[in-house]
């Protein structure tokens, strides 16, 4: 691979993931210190009825954020998790949430998934180039 591509391919990726990283890290704290309730009010996921938010692992707070994600960004799949996470969720209208609830679930997963994929980019170039 030529030496000036690889340099900007890893700059580039290594830039992205970094970006990603904060994103995510602005977003989460965006969500956890000033917008849980209301998110959560507003999309009123199902397991919210057995128990309050705060009480549950954080692996399951994460499955309820991810839920709201794929509701928000992928309303009309119909199968596996994305199916899902709709039909969890069908009674909330992506196009009528506002966005102040949208942004932070959306900068929080979009720089998880982002950032790993440039991530994995990261690692296959510097193992490409040793």
């Amino acid at each position: 691979m030529n030496s000036t591509i690889y340099v900007y391919a890893l700059t580039t990726a290594f830039n992205i993931f970094v970006a990603c990283a904060a994103v995510a890290a602005i977003s989460l704290a965006a969500i956890w210190f000033f917008k849980l309730d209301r998110i959560n009010d507003t999309l009123r996921h199902p397991l919210l009825q057995h128990r309050p938010f705060r009480e549950y692992p954080r692996a399951i707070q994460a499955g309820i954020f991810l839920d709201y994600f794929l509701r928000l960004l992928f309303p009309r799949a119909r199968k596996g998790l994305f199916g899902q996470a709709n039909r969890n969720l069908a009674h909330v209208d992506p196009a009528h949430v506002p966005m102040a609830i949208k942004w932070p679930i959306m900068g929080l997963w979009a720089g998880c998934w982002i950032g790993l994929a440039a991530m994995i980019t990261v690692w296959a170039l510097l193992l490409v180039r040793h």
